[in-house]
């Protein structure tokens, strides 16, 4: 085996390591989705509710405000009431002031309703509010748990690349050139094996792609004199020892 190939595994198993945990280290803040889903649908809820609130508040302040008007158009009928010089006069203000103290009871009624279902909608505001508050305490207990995991990966993840650096420095920089070059185009590994076809004595196939090596490519990987890559992937090829 060529002394950059046993080399280049080595770079290349770390490069197999820090992929995996770069990959965790995405995976691992995915698992948060779910759960701030559901903070933001607690938000929601309270925000739902404290809007049905504000619309009953509104409610209850405009029933108030036509009960009060209402005040002042009795007080009026029985001011002109009591003014009256003639019997119509009195029976046309004496009907004002009923119609009026009817719709005052109606308007009254809606407002004690109002105020009922108001009260109602607290209840469920606070509810809402514990669960919200349940929820984010959830949330926040499982972010610093992930965020821990991060961080211990992005440390381990540091830790390879810098053993990766160190082992890169022995190794020729026109072969490492090459295998950053395939790494950059292919996935999986850059630098593959060779294996013989058990039922064909002396037919080797590339274990990248499967293209079967020539003779004279496995005498070059015997050789060991110079890094041969495979015709097809692209991939450098060695003969294991």
């Amino acid at each position: 085996m060529h002394h950059s190939i046993e080399k280049l595994l080595g770079v290349q198993k770390l490069d197999r390591e820090i992929g995996l945990l770069e990959e965790a280290k995405i995976r691992r803040p995915m698992e948060l989705s779910d759960d701030l889903r559901k903070v933001n649908a607690g938000k929601a809820s309270v925000s739902a509710v404290e809007e049905v609130i504000k619309t009953c508040r509104m409610d209850i302040d405009k029933g108030e405000l036509q009960i009060k008007e209402l005040d002042g158009e009795i007080e009026k009928s029985k001011i002109a009431m009591n003014g009256s010089k003639t019997n119509e006069a009195f029976a046309i203000c004496k009907g004002q002031i009923e119609k009026h103290e009817e719709s005052q009871g109606t308007l009254e009624e809606n407002v004690l309703e109002l105020m009922s279902y108001l009260d109602t909608l607290q209840g469920k505001k606070e509810e809402a509010g514990r669960e919200l508050a349940d929820i984010e305490k959830a949330y926040q207990r499982k972010e610093s748990e992930v965020n821990g995991l991060v961080s211990g990966l992005e440390s381990r993840i540091g830790g390879l690349k810098e053993e990766r650096g160190e082992l890169s420095v022995d190794i020729d920089q026109d072969h490492l050139n090459i295998y950053e070059r395939i790494r950059s185009k292919v996935e999986a590994d850059s630098v593959v094996p060779v294996h013989k076809k058990d039922e064909d004595e002396g037919v080797f196939f590339c274990q990248g792609c499967y293209m079967r090596v020539t003779k004279q490519e496995l005498t070059q990987l015997s050789l060991a004199q110079e890094l041969l890559t495979c015709r097809s992937c692209s991939r450098l090829l060695y003969l294991e020892d």
